[in-house]
């Protein structure tokens, strides 16, 4: 056996279940900007972009709930990215980032319906206090490890970015599925994968899914539903999980989604996911929710919890996302006008480890993407990697410590 395998196999006996619970369209910046927590790399007021001739500086002020969606398309992270009037060609590199086109796409995009009112453009600058607006979020950063260098996966919208959390891969999907793609994907045959994806990797006995089903039933379609081999019947409620808990749990990988609201409307309200047009509030309680189910559970002690956003809806960060190991699986591309962009990393995201074995408090600045999930269960669990994407990825079993601490919150939230 060699080193690297020794030390999995060391750390197998330490974390023997890892939950998975991802959120949806925030920048590490907007959350947590503004949190007061040392050693973070974080906007300040000296951040910003020009629109129009004005300036706009990042500021606190975030409102509750935007007046309209933001766009995050492959052509808006562009955008946002490299600055209004940024061209991206297949084949060619992607071009150089700055950080200076988020007011301009917010302004004039339509990719999510109509632009904001001018008055409202700045809101795509502003960040939330995220010691008052979410608590529990505050709380488990602050007792256990904040990511400040954990970037969605590609520059693109939501479900290229959990099928790279599912696969390391989203097989060229670029692009939020159209109405015939999701038909196909839910309903007749699944998203498939040029090299499967982590469930099948792990088999079925060794997995859990687990939706909310609280707040707006137009909300509980769960997106990994729609991968090949995984059907809505095989995603159990959230509700269930505690009780699952403390019955003999030996799923070694759970993955846990959010209700998504009013999906069916495009309103996106009463859900959990903390999608921009529906407020942090919920989202807030679920993340208390499976803290507390996990941490009175006999599971606690070899566990662990990451939490995690998709990608990062429109919303301003200051970080240059860098490049990426491209997956290089043979996907056959399903091309659009925005070309190629899987060698570069999406928008700077918040992620959050939790265990009783990492250290209170850290802030740690490793470069990470979803496929540092897919990772860390392979170098755990002794599996292969699914592409180049998550071969080459940094896993989370650094951030383990052999010196469990015992003064973990007990319950978090009301």
């Amino acid at each position: 056996m060699d080193a690297n395998a020794a030390a999995a196999s060391s750390l197998e006996n330490i974390i023997q279940h890892v939950f998975v619970l991802m959120l949806e369209n925030r920048s590490f910046d907007h959350l947590f900007a503004l949190s007061g927590i040392p050693g973070i790399v974080a906007a300040t007021g000296e951040s910003s972009n020009t629109y129009n001739g004005a300036t706009y500086a990042f500021a606190d002020g975030a409102p509750g709930r935007m007046p309209t969606d933001p766009g995050h398309e492959f052509t808006d992270v562009l955008e946002q990215l490299c600055g209004a009037g940024a061209k991206f060609q297949q084949g060619q590199p992607y071009p150089a980032v700055d950080n200076s086109g988020f007011v301009s796409n917010y302004a004039t995009t339509r990719t999510e319906g109509a632009p904001p009112q001018s008055g409202d453009v700045a809101d795509i600058m502003r960040g939330v206090d995220v010691r008052t607006q979410c608590p529990a979020l505050y709380q488990l950063a602050t007792q256990f490890v904040l990511c400040d260098g954990w970037h969605a996966s590609m520059p693109g919208p939501t479900w290229p970015n959990r099928y790279f959390l599912h696969g390391a891969s989203s097989a060229g999907l670029d692009h939020s599925p159209t109405s015939a793609e999701m038909c196909e994907w839910e309903g007749l045959k699944g998203f498939v994968y040029p090299n499967g994806s982590i469930f099948d990797a792990l088999g079925k006995d060794n997995y859990r899914l687990y939706q909310d089903h609280l707040g707006d039933p137009l909300g509980h379609i769960p997106q990994v539903a729609s991968i090949e081999g995984i059907s809505v019947g095989d995603v159990d409620d959230l509700a269930h999980l505690e009780a699952d808990l403390a019955a003999g749990y030996t799923a070694r990988y759970t993955f846990i989604e959010p209700s998504y609201g009013d999906i069916i409307n495009d309103t996106y309200e009463h859900g959990s996911s903390q999608h921009p047009m529906d407020g942090l509030a919920a989202g807030d309680q679920l993340v208390a929710r499976v803290y507390n189910a996990i941490r009175s559970s006999p599971v606690w002690d070899r566990s662990l919890f990451v939490i995690l956003y998709d990608e990062h809806g429109g919303f301003y960060d200051s970080v240059d996302p860098g490049p990426a190991s491209a997956p290089n699986d043979g996907a056959a591309a399903k091309l659009n006008a925005s070309g190629f962009g899987f060698d570069v990393y999406g928008v700077r995201v918040p992620a959050i480890v939790v265990s009783p074995w990492v250290e209170r408090g850290k802030v740690d600045n490793t470069t990470y993407d979803h496929s540092s999930v897919l990772a860390t269960l392979q170098r755990l669990f002794g599996l292969q990697p699914l592409t180049d994407r998550d071969k080459n990825a940094k896993d989370l079993l650094p951030l383990i410590t052999h010196n469990c601490r015992q003064d973990c919150p007990a319950r978090i939230g009301t």
